[in-house]
């Protein structure tokens, strides 16, 4: 088959605040095709199970690259970039190796490592959304406080700073982890990184966001300090 996407993507289909507050889509359970299928006709070169297939995830993919980009014009470059990606790529896609979902996470998120390592500049990251911070682990307070502060309009610029001083290792955890509502387990797949070392990842950058928003979710003494530096 052509390893060319033989027909333009379709346009995003949801604004960014639609995106942030919508599911992951798709047809009920009794009746739509498997996203296993759907890569296996891909790779056939079935150009209408791209389409499904690239509707069904268009929304949380460009999610997470929005939250790693921080501007919605490199995330639409970079979600166009994904699926192709995904189009030449399906013939390689194991199921027994993991998860569709997870194998497409793990090619936006390359995509996303590679198009940030040419940066000559990191751009400013938006915040997680707060309906999707929901924590349930060990460190579920902490969690829990920054996810609360997340409601407060007043706020989300301080944790948006908070989030792009952090190192992207421990960014892309968070992001996969609360914006995309993933597993330790599924977040392995993505990254490649082991379990243990993906939980200390997230608790490492649950603290570090705390330690920098402060109890109020303002910007505690190691931001305010990090501010004012020249």
């Amino acid at each position: 088959m052509d390893h060319a996407v033989p027909f333009d993507l379709p346009a995003l289909a949801a604004s960014v605040e639609e995106e942030s507050r919508e599911d992951e889509a798709g047809e009920p359970a009794a009746v739509a095709p498997t996203d296993h299928d759907l890569i296996a006709r891909v790779a056939s070169g079935d150009t209408e199970a791209f389409t499904v297939l690239y509707r069904r995830y268009e929304r949380p993919v460009f999610g997470l690259l929005f939250r790693l980009a921080g501007r919605r014009t490199l995330a639409e470059d970079w979600l166009q970039e994904t699926f192709t990606r995904v189009w030449r790529a399906a013939a390689t896609h194991d199921p027994a190796r993991g998860a569709a979902r997870s194998w497409i996470f793990a090619i936006a998120l390359n995509t996303a490592r590679r198009q940030m390592s040419l940066l000559s500049s990191r751009a400013s990251h938006v915040p997680i959304d707060d309906p999707a911070l929901g924590l349930q682990d060990e460190a579920a307070q902490g969690e829990r406080q920054i996810a609360d502060r997340l409601d407060d309009g007043r706020r989300r610029a301080a944790v948006a700073d908070a989030l792009a001083e952090l190192p992207d290792f421990l960014r892309e955890v968070i992001v996969l982890r609360c914006s995309r509502e993933l597993s330790f387990a599924e977040i392995a797949e993505v990254t490649g990184a082991p379990q243990g070392t993906l939980k200390s990842r997230f608790h490492r950058a649950v603290a570090a966001l705390r330690e920098r928003l402060g109890r109020d979710g303002t910007p505690g003494r190691r931001g305010r300090e990090t501010r004012r530096r020249p």
